[in-house]
């Protein structure tokens, strides 16, 4: 999931596009590129220093030596680059072969994939996340305003079927691509100034490019590490997509037309374009550890089999990955999947039934299954947190949504003690939608305001706000409207029966207090149509923005943000983020969400670090003020199951999607040891 990042507020129109100025006349100074290399050895030694693991391994998995053999590929000396990516071990040297089993619910399940075989960012982040470090890229070097970065590729990287990765695909991506509004709905933020103007690209050489922006973008870096934002260069295969681009090949119309699609904008969507084909496309070239063999729509299994054309070695110089494949059985039944993760049929896994409810039988079967139970440490501000729709087609209702007297006294009708000790195994603690304490931004009076479970404060705050109890027990507004709302809620989600379950107990402590509460749970395509429509009255979901990625899943703390935005003000986001709304805008902002913005759009052209905290923390301060959504409890964590023979896991690891658990522990040198 790409996270955009918002656009300047004064502009209310639709963005423009225009091609990407391109030149060829700079020459980088040398110098500046930043190179990993071998230690201790060369590339392609054979030697094992390791006192564990995969002995005297090669420095090929044998499948692709036998291959080479038969003449089928060439040495893996020509299909490394001229310097591989090294990667340090997290336990030990690793052997060759095996598959990682873990599951998906279907074609709809791409983040899992996207979390645990993605790879082809410029650059990555380290696994603690405290650490930008080169990846595709060797070096991204700013000038002195952050106006302008010079990217150098690692040379000599190959796509999946032998071709090499240059410049030429950094053009296709962002002028063919990027900068097509045919493919590219809403030119992509992190490519684009603050104001929404898009970058311009300078082709240097092959492996050498400039990215200028009209005004500082001092977090560019950082949108080149996360994401499918670090991809946008490096996703597309020129060689390959450019077969099915009008740009190139005049006849594409016709050829997507006499294959049965609507026309070639489509038939390239489907062979490459977005993020989610990459798991669909079994020709489409790719930089990632292992690459389609059988797509995830098929009705039983995917299967992703080892790149032999991949770009990161091990300390000894050996190609990675050490895993032959990884397979992805197809189970739409969570229940079911857990109970092949329990019989200890999977090798990790830590997506869909990685909640409180299951935890006690994953412990209780980790012998029989042969598998350790491991923590994941939690990121999010709380595990449910809700959100009134204040931009409601209704103005009854918005005017109730948007009066902050009424979010209060909700607040104060939850019974957090009753949910923990009901539905979160007694572990946990009540924590509103703020950042937590393992946060620069913590604020203990923005995380604890509002959480006592008092009826009878709120039903003083609603008697106060003018909301009149009924005979039949409902309260209304002073124009007649009825306090009674349905919570849309998407039940598939990874927490999503939690979810149900806790809002039935919300359901009978708001009807203390006069509200009736109905909860409208649905599959969660469904309910995305819902909240991306505002065709809601509140809502539910994880409290992103707790740790780690508070300056960018904003969404809970102001009207911008990745996904669409906050679920409180969806329409408000689209506004900030794009510029426009899909709907007519059914009100204008208030004036402390459009100083959010002002003040959001300081915080990105703000090269200094401190500085930029403090101004986050003004946004935040003005969350705290409006109380723009409730949280209820901040959990335990999620957890993962993995196998004991698989190794080089490293153990605890954040729990967060921006992070994309568990990517950043490379999985690309987990290996499996049957001793």
């Amino acid at each position: 999931m790409s996270t955009q990042q918002p656009r300047n507020p004064s502009q209310r129109s639709a963005l423009q596009w225009h091609p990407a100025l391109t030149r060829r006349s700079l020459v980088l100074a040398s110098g500046a590129a930043i190179t990993a290399s071998a230690a201790g050895c060369s590339f392609f030694s054979t030697e094992n220093d390791s006192a564990e693991g995969g002995g005297d391994k090669g420095p090929e998995a044998p499948m692709l030596a036998e291959r080479v053999e038969a003449g089928d590929l060439p040495p893996v000396e020509e299909r490394l680059p001229k310097e591989p990516l090294v990667i340090t071990p997290a336990e030990s040297s690793g052997a060759y072969g095996g598959t990682w089993t873990t599951a998906v619910t279907g074609a709809a399940d791409g983040p899992w994939l996207w979390r645990t075989i993605n790879d082809g960012h410029l650059l990555e982040r380290s696994r603690d996340w405290t650490e930008i470090r080169p990846n595709i890229a060797v070096s991204l070097e700013p000038n002195a305003d952050a106006t302008e970065f010079t990217i150098v590729l690692r040379e000599g990287v190959k796509w999946s079927d032998g071709e090499p990765l240059t410049t030429a695909d950094v053009e296709f991506a962002f002028v063919n691509v990027a900068s097509n509004p045919e493919l590219t709905q809403g030119f992509p933020s992190e490519l684009a100034s603050i104001d929404g103007t898009p970058a311009e690209l300078e082709i240097v050489d092959d492996y050498t490019f400039i990215v200028r922006f009209n005004s500082p973008k001092p977090l560019f870096r950082d949108d080149m590490a996360a994401g499918t934002s670090g991809q946008r260069f490096t996703m597309y295969p020129r060689h390959y997509l450019e077969q099915f681009h009008l740009d190139f090949n005049p006849n594409a119309d016709q050829e997507a037309i006499d294959e049965g699609f609507d026309g070639w904008v489509a038939r390239f969507t489907s062979k490459g374009n977005l993020w989610n084909f990459m798991w669909e496309n079994p020709d489409l070239p790719t930089l990632l550890p292992w690459i389609c063999k059988k797509p995830i729509s098929d009705a039983d299994y995917a299967l992703f089999e080892r790149n032999p054309y991949y770009w990161k070695v091990d300390e000894e110089g050996s190609q990675l990955p050490y895993l032959d494949e990884v397979r992805y059985n197809i189970i739409a039944d969570v229940e079911t999947m857990f109970a092949h993760a329990i019989n200890g049929d999977y090798d990790f896994h830590s997506r869909h039934f990685n909640d409180n409810a299951h935890r006690a039988d994953a412990v209780d079967n980790e012998g029989n299954g042969d598998y350790t139970v491991v923590d994941l440490e939690s990121t999010y501000s709380s595990d449910m947190n809700l959100a009134f729709n204040m931009n409601h087609q209704n103005p009854a209702l918005r005017a109730i949504f948007k009066d902050k007297q009424f979010r209060i006294a909700m607040s104060h009708a939850i019974n957090r003690q009753e949910l923990i000790d009901v539905l979160w195994n007694r572990v946990g603690e009540p924590a509103q939608a703020a950042p937590r304490p393992e946060s620069r931004f913590y604020d203990e009076a923005f995380d604890t305001q509002y959480l006592e479970y008092d009826p009878d404060t709120a039903n003083q705050i609603l008697d106060d706000a003018g909301y009149a109890l009924g005979a039949d027990g409902v309260r209304t507004a002073a124009d007649g409207t009825r306090l009674e709302f349905t919570a849309a809620v998407a039940d598939d989600a990874l927490l999503g029966t939690i979810w149900i379950n806790a809002l039935d107990m919300i359901v009978d402590t708001w009807a203390e207090v006069g509200v009736q509460l109905h909860i409208g749970s649905q599959p969660r395509e469904n309910w995305q149509v819902l909240v991306n429509e505002s065709d809601f009255d509140l809502t539910v979901w994880t409290g992103d923005g707790g740790n780690i990625d508070e300056t960018t899943s904003v969404y809970w703390y102001m009207a911008a943000g990745p996904g669409g935005g906050a679920f409180f003000g969806r329409q408000w986001s689209e506004l900030y983020t794009s510029g426009a709304t899909q709907d007519p805008l059914v009100e204008e902002p208030p004036a402390f969400i459009t100083e959010q913005w002002d003040l959001y759009d300081q915080f990105k052209a703000e090269p200094d670090e401190a500085a930029r905290d403090e101004i986050f923390k003004q946004i935040l301060a003005i969350a705290k003020e409006e109380f723009l959504a409730i949280g209820t409890v901040r959990g335990q964590g999620a957890w993962a199951v993995v196998a004991n023979r698989l190794k080089n896991t490293g153990g605890a690891m954040p729990e967060n999607p921006t992070y994309g658990t568990p990517g950043p522990a490379a999985p690309e040198q987990w290996y499996i040891d049957e001793n």
